[in-house]
């Protein structure tokens, strides 16, 4: 094995060590938590005004009435949410908590984050910002849905989602752009937004066509510190597991697991040891 190789199956050897032993779920809020529920029944701009002193009307935001607060319910205690109606203000929204006069472009396919602020007075608080926009920018044709029906289903899909990264953070020690921990999200999200977990259905969500190694939606932008020549390997390991994650889903929400037992046994073991003896090549 060359090195190239080694680095590519060390890559896919990311996992979590779980503890044997988990304290009292749900963990505490963290202290920041309090402060953000005096925002309750505020104007969002104000709020973030008054209470951070953050500089709200630098940017010309396109539908600001619209902004929401409100909390995710995680095991890793209470976060707040920051929702949005456009992708223009979720990238000003970005912007402002970081402290930055100028967006980032980001795709059309990221509508949602797990950040924690870097802005002044703001330094450090953990949130969720959602856009409310098709999930993955999969059209509600593809879906077999309506168009109002799939945007209320894609907000539950980024909730969940973006309620087990924190979790794996708090839990575990860590939340990654990475393949599997893009699984582990997106299995709640689809267990929240549709009871169930398919794997077609993740092909779908991530730009992925069962037997192939390209990829042309989401999952691209995880992999982008990968080496051209060696994501096709990632896209092709991902593609083989999604099959086994759905059995593994169905089977243990067959058994009325909850969900700590699902997250410990997704997050716990990683793709590299979910291919078994299939061809790495």
């Amino acid at each position: 094995m060359n090195l190239q190789e080694e680095a590519y199956i060390n890559y896919l050897k990311h996992c979590y060590d779980v503890p044997n032993e988990l304290p009292k779920l749900p963990l505490d809020d963290e202290p920041y938590v309090a402060m953000w529920q005096k925002a309750d029944g505020k104007y969002v701009l104000d709020f973030l005004k008054e209470a951070f002193g953050l500089p709200v009307f630098n940017y010309q935001w396109e539908n600001k009435e619209d902004l929401r607060i409100s909390f995710a319910e995680t095991l890793g205690g209470r976060l707040p949410v920051i929702t949005t109606r456009s992708h223009r203000d979720f990238l000003y929204m970005d912007a402002l908590l970081n402290g930055r006069e100028n967006i980032r472009e980001l795709p059309a396919t990221v509508n949602a984050f797990t950040m924690q602020t870097k802005a002044t007075n703001i330094y450090r608080h953990r949130i969720i910002l959602l856009n409310f926009a098709p999930y993955s920018n999969i059209s509600p044709e593809k879906m077999g849905i309506p168009l109002e029906e799939w945007l209320v289903l894609s907000q539950k899909l980024r909730l969940a989602h973006e309620s087990a990264h924190y979790e794996t953070l708090r839990l575990f020690g860590g939340m990654k752009n990475h393949p599997l921990d893009e699984i582990v999200a997106d299995g709640f999200g689809q267990i929240a937004a549709f009871g169930n977990f398919y794997a077609e259905r993740q092909r779908l969500f991530f730009g992925l066509e069962k037997g192939k190694d390209t990829c042309n939606g989401r999952l691209s932008f995880y992999v982008a510190s990968i080496p051209e020549e060696e994501r096709g390997k990632i896209y092709n390991a991902v593609n083989i597991v999604l099959d086994n994650v759905e059995t593994e889903i169905q089977t243990r929400l067959s058994r009325q697991e909850n969900k700590i037992k699902i997250l410990t046994a997704l997050a716990g073991k990683s793709i590299f040891d979910r291919l078994g003896n299939n061809d790495l090549r």
